[in-house]
């Protein structure tokens, strides 16, 4: 397929050598596969920056790696390629690494990858896990920083953590559905993705203790493991759906709402307070469609500059980013 770039900026974009890409592109032999997948992938985000107006020409070029639901994503890629969009003249290249289900050690292997290529740093979404920290550890010791994104990991060698203070939006939520239930009580869900991830836990501790404090009426009923992906997060409502009884609300700080739905709907609870996470296209057509009272928010493409900016201050090539968590926005079928 013709494209407008040099090899020298798909390389540079790849993090391969121009020949690589040369002998890539031309079907020759003795290229694996990842890399043939890693140089189409290059050319796809050069054409997002050209078209976003991102300049062309030597600059910071960073790994995105997000181990998320797909939607999520997507989101945080529109957020990154706009936010290095407002940056020009600056040349700021991401390159993005997705992937709804993987292993920690997957993620690890991932990020040791990168001390092969030729990169500035990496912004990482990622459970806690100590394979996940002695990776980054590991980058960290090679000059490369590490900015932990959405959710935090704790470990002392990455440079920052940019991201909504998930406790904060944990009792945000838990305010939202106290106000909603009013006195009725009930049984309200509590879907997290997974307890792997340092941020939904941070969430579920400050949703919990919340509705201990001040909801005595309702019994919170925490579900995980689905991932924020439909059918895995379906059953698991489903089954305990049917083991309580009528649900009278949710906080889904994990995702998977469209799953969440079609287990109520299944067991006649039409009437349910919800409240979800991220303003995504999932999310937002959900709003309109008055399935979902309110979703806890942030700006994620400010979030993407912070993260930005910390990458570029430690390469010491502008002023320090703000250290300190995003504030949590509420979003309503009114105001998206």
């Amino acid at each position: 397929m013709a494209h407008r770039f040099t090899v020298k900026q798909i390389a540079a974009q790849a993090g391969v050598s121009a020949a690589t890409v040369d002998r890539a592109r031309h079907g020759r032999e003795h290229v694996h596969e990842q890399t043939r997948r890693r140089v189409d992938a290059a050319i796809r985000e050069l054409e997002e920056q050209a078209a976003a107006g991102i300049p062309a020409g030597l600059g910071l070029t960073f790994d995105v790696l997000l181990n998320s639901p797909e939607r999520f994503s997507q989101a945080v890629r529109r957020a990154f390629v706009a936010a290095a969009a407002d940056m020009a003249p600056l040349r700021i290249a991401p390159r993005f690494h997705t992937d709804e289900r993987m292993r920690p050690a997957r993620i690890a292997d991932r990020l040791r990858a990168f001390e092969r290529r030729a990169t500035h740093g990496v912004v990482l979404k990622a459970p806690e896990h100590p394979a996940i920290v002695a990776a980054i550890e590991s980058l960290t010791a090679r000059g490369v920083p590490v900015v932990t994104f959405a959710t935090d990991i704790r470990c002392g060698s990455r440079i920052a953590y940019v991201g909504i203070d998930n406790t904060a939006a944990g009792r945000t939520a838990a305010f939202l559905l106290s106000r909603f239930l009013g006195e009725s009580g009930g049984v309200v869900l509590a879907n997290l993705g997974s307890r792997d991830f340092h941020g939904e836990n941070d969430r579920w501790r400050g949703f919990a203790d919340f509705m201990a404090a001040r909801c005595p009426r309702v019994e919170v009923v925490p579900t995980d493991g689905g991932y924020g992906l439909e059918h895995a997060t379906y059953e698991r409502a489903r089954a305990e759906r049917a083991k309580r009884g009528a649900i009278a609300g949710i906080y889904s700080m994990g995702g998977g709402n469209r799953g969440l739905l079609r287990a109520l709907d299944e067991a006649g609870d039409r009437e349910v307070a919800f409240v979800g996470h991220d303003l995504d296209d999932e999310n937002r057509g959900l709003l309109r469609a008055g399935r979902i009272d309110a979703v806890v928010d942030h700006d994620l493409q400010a979030d993407a500059a912070r993260a930005i900016r910390h990458l570029l201050c430690f390469r010491r090539h502008g002023r320090a980013a703000e250290h300190g968590a995003s504030r949590a926005v509420i979003v309503t079928p009114w105001n998206i």
